[in-house]
């Protein structure tokens, strides 16, 4: 009897400890997982107490913030639908925004904004902590029209602070496109680059060629590197606009450095409008290809 009791207790020894093992490797291989917010390529847990989920007609998203539900709505010129936000203070449970209240201005930082925007669960969760952390509240489509009036000044604010932290590197004078051989800062209108997610960082004189690297970027010294962050310019304004929630017209009249291109628009609104204009087609940055790009 007394064996039996030793040796069932060696098995439930044995069973926690795989269990165990199982949870720390489930633990790392979550923690390596990092899937970044469409809009602006941040990785989704570093910011997961602003996160929020949405769809429109292009799909399902989740964003960094609240700053990227309304820059993505602004880009498509659709309202979010079926949105859900994190809890600032639980970040691993989603409610749907309609049952949030929203703290604005507190001294808690927000994601993307100088004026934070923070979600709790209910009056009394956002009360007590207004009372030790400042701000007001405020329901989600408020919250959500601050964070799209605040676009137009973010948004420099945002790419001044990519630069300085060099997540955006303006290409010198000797940078030469991979593909091409032409130096990239040339043809400031049309350049580009793309950083692999191990940070190796490879310019280009067009979209052209940004298209055809990205088709096979082997062959233009990627090695085995996860492709990254793409970064293009809005054809009308110059800013840097994160390459692969961009809107590209392809087939269009107007030509740039290598001939045919994917010009690149901040808002859907604007590619329609060009490509109305000077012939083409509007897509997202999936749906580009170099064939695309170079049919007659």
């Amino acid at each position: 009897m007394k064996r039996w009791k030793f040796d069932h207790f060696l098995v439930v020894l044995l069973c926690v400890g795989i269990a165990c093992v199982s949870v720390q490797i489930g633990y790392k291989a979550e923690a390596e997982t990092k899937t970044s917010c469409p809009n602006c390529g941040m990785i989704l847990k570093e910011w997961a107490h602003t996160n929020h989920e949405f769809t429109n007609s292009e799909g399902q998203f989740r964003t960094c913030s609240i700053h990227c539900v309304a820059d993505m709505s602004k880009k498509s010129g659709e309202e979010p639908k079926n949105v859900q936000v994190a809890l600032h203070l639980q970040p691993e449970k989603m409610i749907p925004v309609e049952k949030a209240v929203y703290v604005m201005g507190s001294k808690d930082p927000g994601t993307m904004t100088k004026v934070s925007k923070l979600a709790f669960e209910s009056q009394e969760a956002a009360g007590k902590f207004v009372a030790e952390k400042g701000g007001k509240t405020a329901t989600f489509s408020e919250a959500l029209a601050a964070a799209t009036e605040e676009l137009p000044q973010a948004k420099p604010m945002i790419q001044t602070n990519r630069k300085s932290k060099g997540k955006i590197i303006d290409p010198a004078e000797q940078d030469r496109c991979v593909v091409c051989n032409m130096l990239s800062a040339k043809y400031p209108r049309h350049n580009a680059q793309l950083v692999t997610v191990d940070n190796k960082r490879f310019h280009f004189c067009s979209t052209q060629c940004l298209f055809e690297f990205v088709k096979n970027p082997e062959k233009y010294g990627s090695g085995k590197s996860q492709l990254g962050a793409v970064w293009v310019h809005d054809y009308l304004s110059g800013m840097y606009l994160f390459g692969r929630n961009a809107y590209y017209v392809v087939g269009s009249k107007v030509l740039g450095p290598m001939g045919h291109e994917a010009i690149p628009f901040d808002l859907k609104s604007d590619a329609v409008d060009f490509a109305k204009a000077n012939g083409g087609q509007a897509l997202k940055f999936n749906e580009v290809t170099i064939d695309k790009i170079k049919a007659k």
